[in-house]
């Protein structure tokens, strides 16, 4: 009998250890708990931080974006004021706006450069795409107005050339000529 209770004791020791030691484990997993809300909080602390130095610099450029605007708005004012001065002015001299535009074109020497439907069409057919490459050189060197050039484009992209084929021939910016092209309906 001896023995049982022997090992009953061992038993009970046994089981006492076994729970001593599970409760350590449990005390150094909730010691490891306090110590990742630490960690976590002070990670937290510095994302707010960062947070608030990210609204000051925003902000800061607002403000400047603010008061960029404000200057252009006042300048377009001005410049709009102006324009309506002038308007007025010509309006008193019984002027239209045609007759001044000549007439100030006239004061600076230099007279403005008007085309006909004639001219563009006689200008256009001069300019037929030939198959040389030396005629590819020759059209990347020409300069064309504006209106030229986009009734240029226009009539290239409609032949069935891509973007990128016609900024070369023309030696302009392929944006320039998909936008060109978008607003003649031809999305290529």
């Amino acid at each position: 009998m001896t023995a049982f209770f022997t090992c009953i004791i061992l038993v009970g020791s046994g089981i006492t250890l076994f729970a001593f030691i599970l409760m350590l484990f449990e005390k150094k997993r909730l010691h490891d708990y306090r110590t990742d809300l630490r960690e976590k909080k002070e990670d937290l602390i510095r994302v707010i931080e960062d947070a608030e130095e990210l609204i000051t610099e925003m902000n800061r450029f607002s403000e400047y974006t603010v008061t960029q605007l404000e200057e252009k708005h006042e300048a377009l004012q001005k410049t709009i004021a102006e324009a309506d001065l002038r308007i007025e002015m010509m309006n008193s001299f019984g002027m239209d706006e045609n007759t001044m535009y000549l007439s100030s074109c006239q004061n600076s020497m230099t007279v403005p450069q008007y085309y006909d439907e004639t001219s563009i069409s006689r200008i256009l057919k001069e300019e037929k795409p030939e198959t040389s490459s030396a005629a590819a050189v020759q059209r990347r060197s020409k300069v064309l107005t504006f209106d030229l050039k986009r009734r240029e484009i226009i009539k290239l992209a409609k032949s069935g050339l891509d973007s990128t084929e016609i900024a070369r021939l023309l030696n302009c910016g392929k944006g320039e000529i998909e936008l060109i092209s978008r607003m003649a309906g031809n999305s290529r």
